[in-house]
């Protein structure tokens, strides 16, 4: 049976979507004028190709701050987006007359139609009355660097004696945390409640419809996980401060700030319960079942939905399936069927697949006032138990006995430990009586020349120019006496030649 295939994990799905980087490169001052241009002549009804000299001409004519724009400049802007596939470009060889001609015939741009479809979307945003909301999580980070910065100054605050400078300061801290909470709401509320009437680009063309809805996806799923994120760091701020009073005192802070400084006449149990039901509003947005957890759950199902929906498309595509086209041929079957009966058999056919058993078949046990010469659809309904079903496989085993792995393990330790001994018979082999001159050593196998040559190797890369050797000895190395020596390393393989270091040998500490 084959195992079937993730149909979400794609070459489309895997790659970058460069047409929409016009809007967020560090060029987009010069590159997004340059493609609303491209935008309009296309939609002008003209002819869509421009020529550099065109493109130049028009930023130089109405771009404020391009004036000097040169024809290397915009040379440049157009390669890059074309690159992107924002553009696309064509050589005009209709005047050619030579190769040479042919070959440094001048390039014309157009937009590409993905270029035009986002284009077209952001100027239906920027031309909307009013704002349709926006999901930005610098929002968020206003919010949360507001409230941890009011917390550091409500810790070693006075209410009732901090002078007016620091209550302007706790007020402005306070405006800019509840704007954004307020902003946030509002914007986000707005923004999904537009998207489930937004006009998107249609399946027709595949490639721009999953293009769109992967971006739009991606910028859901980073609002969601801005969301969750928050959520978790600030919940326990609340608690913090309600366990050490803040909440208490900014409270009475913006309440004496609000009469002192603003001549509010109210009374004071008045003023401060205003600002109390304000705290409280900001402690639910983040607080189990507030405001932040229902975005987040409108925001993840948005996302969900956005997936299933890119799913189905690539299925149908994949499968090459169209519904129009099977409930035409469906329609048409059910015009040539001669009786009804044959009709019954056709609709149980095309729609019984995805329906219970009882209604597709029955058997004459089933009830008593069912008949068994007419047709499954013309039947009485009848009671049908439903039983729950087994799932999984009937032959696995839960719980399995492991295998003693004691006698393994115990061999390999004595493996582990009989190779340390025999480094270090070899080393003490080697070593003597503690010194190791280099020059004139004489080895029994090549094998042993490298271990000699890692530890020079190893000493000459250590800060210290010690090492430590298995058998918990420490190697230090010390230069030759006349740096000009040279030592000479027997071995039955040839000789190997190096400078005449010295290798001292210190035993471990008992």
């Amino acid at each position: 049976m084959d195992t079937p295939e993730r149909l979400l994990i794609d070459d489309l799905l895997m790659s970058r979507v460069n047409e929409v980087n016009y809007l967020v490169a560090p060029g987009t001052p010069a590159y997004r004028p340059i493609v609303r241009f491209f935008h309009q002549r296309y939609e002008s009804g003209e002819t869509g190709w421009l020529w550099p000299g065109e493109v130049a001409a028009f930023i130089r004519a109405n771009h404020p701050h391009h004036p000097a724009y040169s024809d290397e400049e915009c040379e440049a802007h157009l390669k890059q987006l074309e690159a992107w596939g924002v553009l696309t470009s064509e050589q005009d060889v209709n005047q050619a007359r030579t190769i040479e001609e042919f070959v440094r015939a001048a390039r014309r741009y157009q937009i590409s139609e993905t270029a035009r479809v986002i284009e077209s979307m952001v100027i239906r945003l920027a031309q909307q009355d009013g704002s349709r909301g926006s999901l930005d999580t610098t929002r968020l980070a206003r919010l949360r660097d507001a409230l941890f910065e009011l917390g550091r100054v409500l810790a070693d605050l006075d209410p009732a004696r901090a002078p007016h400078d620091v209550l302007r300061r706790v007020e402005g801290l306070w405006n800019a945390a509840d704007d954004a909470r307020r902003e946030m709401r509002e914007q986000a509320v707005r923004y999904m409640r537009e998207l489930e009437h937004d006009r998107m680009p249609t399946a027709a063309d595949l490639v721009v419809f999953l293009k769109y809805k992967r971006m739009l996806r991606d910028y859901l799923d980073e609002f969601a996980l801005g969301l969750k994120d928050f959520v978790e760091r600030t919940r326990d701020l609340f608690d913090d401060w309600a366990a050490a009073g803040l909440d208490v005192r900014l409270a009475a802070a913006l309440a004496r700030n609000e009469r002192e400084r603003k001549a509010d006449l109210r009374p004071e149990e008045e003023v401060r319960a205003v600002f109390e039901g304000q705290i409280r509003s900001m402690r639910g947005f983040s607080a189990r079942g507030g405001d932040a957890e229902i975005l987040q759950g409108r925001t993840t199902a948005r996302v969900r939905g956005l997936v299933e929906q890119i799913e189905r498309v690539v299925t149908e595509r994949r499968n090459a399936l169209n519904r129009a086209r099977d409930l035409r041929l469906l329609a048409q079957a059910f015009r040539r069927a001669e009786s009804d009966d044959d009709a019954h058999r056709l609709a149980s056919a095309a729609f019984g697949w995805g329906t219970p058993r009882h209604m597709r078949a029955y058997n004459a046990d089933a009830a008593a006032e069912l008949d068994p010469g007419a047709s499954v659809w013309l039947q009485p309904p009848w009671d049908v138990e439903l039983r729950p079903r087994v799932r999984g496989n009937p032959s696995f085993r839960a719980v399995t006995p492991m295998a003693d792995r004691g006698i393994q393990k115990a061999e390999l330790r004595a493996r582990v430990l009989e190779q340390k001994r025999a480094e270090s018979r070899f080393w003490d082999t080697v070593f003597g009586d503690g010194d190791l001159a280099l020059d004139g050593l004489a080895l029994r196998s090549p094998g042993d020349r490298s271990r000699v040559v890692r530890l020079v190797r190893d000493c000459l890369r250590s800060p210290d120019r010690h090492v430590r050797l298995t058998d918990g000895s420490r190697v230090e190395i010390l230069p030759p006496d006349d740096p000009r020596q040279i030592a000479e390393i027997a071995a039955p393989d040839g000789f190997l030649y190096l400078r005449a270091f010295r290798l001292r040998r210190t035993p471990s500490a008992p």
